[in-house]
């Protein structure tokens, strides 16, 4: 094997493994981030709105064999 591609070789092996970013190549333009914190209110209401959403679907159940 020639000097050259020993060198490149090694040289992408120790970059790899103390710099992982380099690798990053299915989003190099860091397009999709996680979400930004929400507030409490936000939280609640994402809260509620599951919980309002599975009491409608039981009581749709529900209300259908009783009627």
């Amino acid at each position: 094997m020639k000097q050259e591609n020993t060198e490149r070789m090694t040289k992408w092996r120790t970059d790899s493994i103390y710099s992982p970013k380099d690798l990053n190549i299915h989003d190099p333009h860091e397009m999709y981030k996680w979400e930004e914190p929400v507030s409490g209110w936000v939280w609640a209401g994402r809260v509620l709105g599951a919980l309002g959403f599975f009491v409608g679907i039981y009581m749709l159940a529900l209300l259908t064999f009783l009627f």
